[in-house]
């Protein structure tokens, strides 16, 4: 997972408040949408942004809008964000509308921006990784089949290579309410963007977001907002997660169940708990580098500097391990394996497939090595290494902890004889 680099990329942030056709009334928390948006994604605790790689437009007329988004559009090659807040209006042919000031409901198809256009927009950037937020409303009135009317306008904002998130309400009163500083959406978007959700990993992937929103939308019995995923960029981090404690997180991949006090997984957990500061990151860099700590406790460290956003070093500490083919590739599943572990979706994943999971007999250090097992196989390092990594505790006192991550690998399904003569004769020796 991972923050947009500001040099290649552009969050662009469009609202509409105010009016100047009568039937169309103006929704004053529209402005205050963009402004609460463009102030996080500027800040460095979250975002990190600059003006120069997140731009608001508020109140433009529709040539204006139209002209400086595929503008700005253009200038993206790594991350691209648009985010759209105003009145949302259905055309004859029931094309999604986004209007601006000088929308004229009478000839909404001829003065307010069809939604093909703006897909069209995204579908020619350069970016690698694009997400459209829009939240509008259609035309201020309740739409009778609105189960197909959100497929209808879901199908017309789907962009290929393109996440995806819609407010999705019903009529004018499900947008906003009267006295509130933002609309109901992005009210509670922004909210999430600068509370954070308590639990999750150091960067708050548009997914996390997603469910977070959902959750508190659903309790409130307001519209729900709806998504469209490609590709991976659900992964993609949109801010750093102010809930984040980084001393909560130690217990987000197993520790050995004889861990005790002074021991090294204690020194390691101290370690990543420092490294939630950038000012002591450096540390976790070069521990995870030093051979004097066990193979496995790097392997943590690099994960940790994944998960931190600093994927660069988490990289370069991976390759440094052993030979891997694709680092960047492993890193990428050796997180995705870490958050299913989190998630304690792993047991229903289909990384299991592949492994004995049988007559575990409720030991938690077995448990414990075969996850461990797992996980090293996951990282892409080669077996001897992975063997070595799992002999490597024994010098530190954990010769259980050794011997069960052993047994581990011998629960996967496929070894070569070879392979399965090498473990029989190392649990053996430990």
């Amino acid at each position: 997972m991972r923050l947009a680099d500001p040099a290649g990329s552009r969050v662009i942030l469009v609202g509409t408040s105010e009016y100047q056709d009568d039937n169309l009334p103006d929704i004053a928390p529209v402005a205050n949408n963009v402004r609460a948006l463009a102030s996080i994604f500027r800040d460095p605790e979250f975002g990190a942004l600059d003006e120069a790689s997140c731009h608001t437009l508020i109140n433009a007329n529709r040539h204006e809008a139209t002209l400086q988004i595929a503008r700005w559009c253009r200038e993206a090659d790594d991350v691209l964000v648009v985010y759209f807040s105003g009145h949302g209006l259905i055309g004859n042919n029931g094309e999604l509308l986004l209007a601006f000031t000088d929308t004229d409901y009478g000839l909404s198809e001829f003065s307010a921006l069809p939604v093909e256009q703006l897909r069209r927009a995204l579908f020619d950037s350069p970016a690698r990784t694009k997400v459209l937020i829009l939240d509008c409303c259609y035309s201020g009135r309740a739409i009778p089949t609105m189960a197909a009317a959100d497929a209808t306008v879901l199908g017309q904002v789907e962009v290929a290579g393109t996440y995806t998130l819609t407010s999705a309400p019903r009529d004018l009163q499900s947008l906003y309410r009267e006295g509130e500083r933002f609309t109901v959406f992005s009210g509670a978007l922004i909210s999430v963007l600068r509370n954070g959700v308590s639990g999750a990993p150091a960067l708050l992937s548009v997914d996390v977001i997603y469910r977070n929103l959902l959750r508190r939308l659903r309790a409130e019995q307001l519209p729900e907002p709806r998504q469209l995923h490609s590709d991976t960029a659900g992964d993609l981090a949109l801010v750093h997660n102010a809930a984040f404690d980084a001393k909560e997180s130690r217990a987000q991949l197993p520790q050995p169940a004889t861990a005790k006090a002074g021991d090294i997984f204690r020194e390691l957990d101290d370690l990543v708990s420092l490294a939630s500061k950038d000012t002591e990151r450096q540390a976790l860099v070069n521990a995870s580098r030093d051979s004097k700590w066990p193979l496995l406790a790097r392997l943590r460290m690099t994960y940790e500097l994944a998960r931190l956003g600093d994927l660069p070093s988490a990289v370069t500490s991976l390759s440094a391990l052993g030979k891997i083919t694709q680092p960047a590739d492993a890193l990428k599943a050796l997180v995705e394996f870490g958050g299913l572990m989190t998630s304690n979706r792993l047991w229903s994943s289909a990384y299991l497939d592949s492994w004995d999971v049988s007559n575990l007999d409720d030991d938690p250090v077995a448990l414990w090595g075969l996850l461990m097992a797992m996980w090293l196989r996951t990282s892409g390092l080669p077996f001897k290494v992975r063997m070595e990594a799992a002999t490597d505790l024994v010098r530190y006192g954990k010769r259980r902890e050794a011997g069960e991550i052993l047994r581990g690998m011998a629960r996967q399904q496929g070894l070569l004889k070879v392979e399965r003569e090498m473990l029989s004769t190392r649990i053996k020796s430990v």
